[in-house]
């Protein structure tokens, strides 16, 4: 018989109708009530109740939740009054490791279950905002204009999805903003007829790729939001001649327009005093890491991903020791087609891009892809991706 003295010596007490020691059992279901006790009832005392009424504590279980309790002042003798508590729980089969699964109770659970009222988290959770294969300067499918057009759409419907997070009780805490490479179209040196064309020049490309950069700054600011601004280099930044990049990896037009923005940053610091560009944020390399809200992000552009999957090339990183191999989740760009893969037990994301799209690869091989800004939050209280929330805006 189980030690029970805690409330046994107070048995002989009056006690609130309903609420009295019992147990009712069905084989299925039932209560179980404890009769007063000092303190609510841990998991011992509730298998210790379960054993002393003639039931097995293996196979039966308070449900979660159903625990209620209920205060009664008593007559405990010599005039004196003393507030008891009871404490009164719902009762289960709980079927022992190996056994099959309850399809009944099962289905009790889900036909009986109430939907959990929203209720707003204060955690870290950052909204990821991808720029992607812009190409400014690109003359096809409706040229510079479209291709504008384009992005500042994405830039509302941004700020509408930053919005419609917080009412729907999912709130983010920040907002990084990474260029993916190929901000910018160049004039030539990547492929045929690209002199012919373009519709803009390098330096109009630039002065238009800062405009936009900083119109999604200012839109996070304006939204109340710490801003984290980082870039990676793709291939139309090159600094090229004859077609090939011939100065250095990081001469690149695309870590060029990032680093022009972080400089009107520092120099209008009360604007954008919640706006930070960490040091490494513009990559010294062609890969960059960060920390976002306890998730490592890796970012690459994708044009060094020459011969089998990203998958394979990140799995040489790994082995390599490269600065990107600790990454959780890994960001690419370059193909212009989403694509998200989480075969490797890691996730690789592939963000689409927002140029007018290539005829000539289209003729190619038939293929092409609705153009977009990828969007994901990004934390490692989103659960186990460390991810959630992705949206092709």
């Amino acid at each position: 018989m189980a030690d029970l003295s805690e409330f046994e010596s107070k048995r002989t007490q009056t006690h609130p109708k309903g609420w009295e020691p019992s147990v009712v059992w069905n084989g299925q279901s039932g209560t179980i009530a404890t009769g007063p006790l000092e303190h609510e009832p841990g998991d011992a005392i509730w298998q210790n109740l379960i054993a002393d009424w003639g039931l097995d504590p293996a196979t039966t279980r308070i449900v979660p939740g159903s625990v209620q309790i209920r205060a009664w002042d008593a007559n405990v003798g010599g005039g004196d009054v003393q507030r008891l508590h009871y404490y009164r729980a719902t009762i289960e089969p709980h079927p022992r490791e190996g056994d099959r699964a309850d399809i009944d109770a099962l289905c009790r659970m889900v036909t009986k279950r109430k939907p959990r009222k929203a209720h707003v988290v204060d955690i870290e959770r950052s909204l990821l905002v991808l720029l992607s294969d812009l190409q400014l300067g690109k003359g096809e499918g409706g040229g510079t204009e479209a291709t504008t057009e384009r992005v500042l759409a994405s830039l509302d419907r941004m700020v509408e999805q930053v919005k419609s997070l917080a009412r729907q009780s999912r709130p983010v805490s920040s907002v990084h903003l990474v260029g993916m490479g190929d901000i910018v179209e160049q004039c030539d040196g990547h492929y045929d007829m690209q002199a012919f064309s373009v519709d803009l020049d390098r330096r109009e490309q630039m002065k238009l790729a800062r405009r936009i950069i900083l119109a999604y700054i200012d839109a996070v600011v304006d939204l109340g939001l710490p801003c984290v601004v980082g870039c990676v280099p793709g291939n139309h930044g090159e600094n090229r001649r004859n077609g090939k990049a011939f100065t250095t990896w990081t001469d690149n037009d695309d870590l060029a327009c990032f680093e022009q923005v972080a400089e009107i940053l520092d120099a209008n610091s009360e604007r954008y005093a919640n706006v930070s560009v960490p040091l490494g944020a513009i990559a010294q390399e062609l890969t960059m890491t960060l920390d976002i809200a306890g998730v490592a992000v890796g970012f690459a552009h994708g044009h060094q991903m020459r011969t089998g999957t990203v998958e394979k090339w990140w799995q040489g990183q790994a082995l390599g020791r490269q600065a990107v191999a600790d990454a959780d989740i890994l960001i690419t760009g370059h193909r212009h087609h989403l694509l998200v893969s989480e075969s490797s037990g890691r996730t690789h994301m592939q963000c689409p891009a927002q140029d007018g799209g290539s005829y000539w690869w289209t003729a190619q091989t038939g293929q092409s892809s609705a153009a977009g800004l990828l969007t994901v939050v990004v934390g490692k209280h989103t659960g186990p991706r460390g991810w959630s929330d992705l949206a092709v805006l």
